[in-house]
């Protein structure tokens, strides 16, 4: 059974007319007008805010800080159990996700962020979590200030997790690099994803479970947005060693995600494997009918990758992209 919210809490805080503002639960009164202070993806989990869970069984927590009946600022988090937050590969740690936080343009600059900030803190404390995760990217207006609120509330200095980029299909196949799809080095067999075997999958979701695979570059994660005959895989002696995970992106309606690009560590310097299976998604999303719904590419590499495909992603892919931005985490360990 969940626990309830908490009961309305006053606040010393005012906004420059001196009117006193609250921080308490949603109210089916606030819908409309807190759709206004998140991001349009987040819009949906407002009703399952009232009773705290969504479809797939993770509860949304939500505080709303009000003027009046008014409601001039809204924090919301996700609560996950069982987070991998030291990166350790021991998903030992009870977590929320913060996942949006905005106060009305008026009340900015009153306190208003910090004391929603705070407040999340102790809801997810009594509800026995022991962190606080963020995820943001530096495409977002106003992650500046975002990252200041970080600070400000003693969070962990953020850091970068994804280098990303956004382009056309077309206009990144007109790196040299990928212009070409190049065959497998001998004794290397590339193939549709979905052609995987069950054995295969069975080896690598363990490889996953034991921390072998990081679990930001499981093949496994959004799984129903998998396009299975753009993604690609690529064994070697039995085993796959390599794919280019391609999704569906929920929050872009005309991108494909390039999602999960990886390669088993003890193959990463003889060969460039990383290049081979991204130019054959690439161009598999090229020649595909989904190209003209989705045309856009959304690239992400993944920090934890060697300093080679680092700098291979942003002097061969980057500069055919319209944009480029990091993805950055921050964490805060609660005083439970």
């Amino acid at each position: 059974m969940n626990k309830p919210l908490p009961r309305e809490t006053r606040l010393e805080a005012a906004s420059a007319d001196d009117a006193p503002w609250v921080i308490s639960p949603p109210r089916p009164a606030d819908m409309a007008a807190l759709a206004a202070l998140t991001f349009p993806s987040y819009r949906p989990l407002l009703p399952c805010c009232l009773t705290g869970e969504v479809p797939n069984g993770l509860m949304v927590l939500a505080l709303v800080a009000r003027a009046g009946d008014t409601p001039v600022g809204l924090v919301m988090a996700q609560w996950q159990q069982h987070i991998d937050v030291a990166g350790d590969g021991s998903p030992s740690h009870i977590a929320a996700q913060l996942i949006s936080v905005c106060v009305a343009p008026a009340w900015r600059r009153s306190g208003i962020a910090v004391r929603l900030m705070r407040a999340m803190e102790d809801e997810v404390c009594k509800r026995g979590g022991m962190y606080l995760t963020t995820s943001y990217t530096t495409r977002m207006p106003a992650w500046r200030a975002f990252e200041q609120l970080l600070a400000t509330c003693h969070w962990a200095t953020p850091t970068p997790s994804l280098l990303m980029s956004q382009g056309r299909v077309a206009d990144v196949l007109a790196s040299p690099t990928l212009a070409q799809a190049h065959e497998a080095p001998p004794g290397f067999e590339l193939f549709d994803w979905s052609q995987r075997r069950a054995d295969e999958v069975a080896r690598l979701q363990l490889d996953v479970e034991n921390g072998a695979i990081p679990g930001t570059l499981s093949p496994f994660a959004d799984v129903e947005e998998i396009e299975p005959n753009i993604s690609v895989g690529l064994r070697h002696q039995g085993e796959v060693v390599a794919w280019m995970i391609v999704t569906r992106s929920p929050l872009m309606q005309n991108a494909l995600c390039y999602r999960s690009l990886y390669v088993r560590p003890q193959l990463r310097a003889a060969y460039a494997l990383g290049p081979l299976v991204l130019a054959h998604a690439l161009h598999r999303h090229n020649a595909s009918p989904v190209k003209a719904e989705r045309p856009v590419g959304v690239f992400g590499m993944s920090v934890e990758m060697s300093t080679k495909m680092i700098n291979f992603f942003r002097k061969r892919l980057s500069p055919y992209c319209f944009s480029t931005y990091e993805s950055r985490t921050s964490v805060k360990r609660l005083n439970n």
